[in-house]
């Protein structure tokens, strides 16, 4: 697997790309919340094929881009500075920020303390973290608890549960290996949302792809499994 840069231009706006060529069939385009274009595509796939791709994908683009920088403009990123809210499982905690001897952030009530020795953003985003892996460890346990009773019928073995930190996706499994990998950001979230993407990715063990078949299995198991998707876009802003 091997990356490239290049850029694009649409509608009098030029976009970043980055193309990461890896052994896969087909083009996959994620618009990043930066504005980056990520493909992935086939390794041998000429970058001219995939120019054309994306001129026929110039309106999706550029939609895609505008509602993201509405959204933005709605909810501003969060910043982990003293006084800003949090949201920890769907709930509004206050970020109280002091210097100190040591790096440490623990949650007291609805506040979530945060002291710091060394005041950079890159040590905030890492105690930040911190709290939010915490958080995955007794979450997702919890959700899986929920969700593979819906699959009984099925006999599915308790998969493998992970979770590390990712930008172009909420979940991911590997039915061969019995494994199944959480966002961590989606700590942010009321459990809800989280059950939605448990299941997403347990019905990955019943339909490897998205085919009709998949989305049967997932409206039999959660009808409202498209509303809590729409509304993960609220709690964006705290992922950072």
């Amino acid at each position: 697997m091997n990356s490239e840069t290049h850029q694009f231009t649409a509608q009098g706006r030029t976009f970043p790309v980055l193309l990461v060529r890896k052994k896969v069939k087909n083009i996959n385009l994620h618009v990043r919340s930066d504005g980056t274009l990520y493909i992935s595509a086939p390794q041998r796939l000429p970058w001219s094929y995939i120019f054309d791709f994306l001129q026929k994908k110039e309106a999706f683009i550029t939609k895609a881009v505008t509602e993201m920088e509405e959204r933005q403009h709605r909810f501003p990123r969060l910043t982990l500075s003293d006084g800003d809210t949090l949201s920890l499982a769907g709930k509004p905690y206050a970020l109280d920020v002091r210097l100190g001897l040591n790096n440490s952030i623990r949650r007291s009530g609805s506040t979530v303390f945060m002291e710091l020795a060394d005041d950079t953003l890159e040590m905030r985003q890492k105690l930040y973290h911190k709290l939010l892996q915490s958080l995955g460890k007794k979450m997702f346990p919890a959700s899986l608890e929920r969700m593979l009773p819906l699959f009984d019928e099925y006999n599915l073995a308790e998969p493998i549960l992970k979770q590390r930190l990712m930008r172009s996706r909420w979940g991911s499994c590997m039915p061969l290996k019995g494994i199944v990998t959480m966002n961590t950001y989606l700590t942010v979230m009321p459990e809800a949302i989280i059950d939605h993407v448990m299941l997403h990715e347990l019905c990955h063990f019943l339909q490897p792809n998205h085919s009709r078949h998949f989305y049967d299995a997932m409206m039999m198991r959660m009808p409202d499994w498209q509303e809590r998707r729409k509304a993960m876009v609220n709690y964006l802003p705290y992922c950072v």
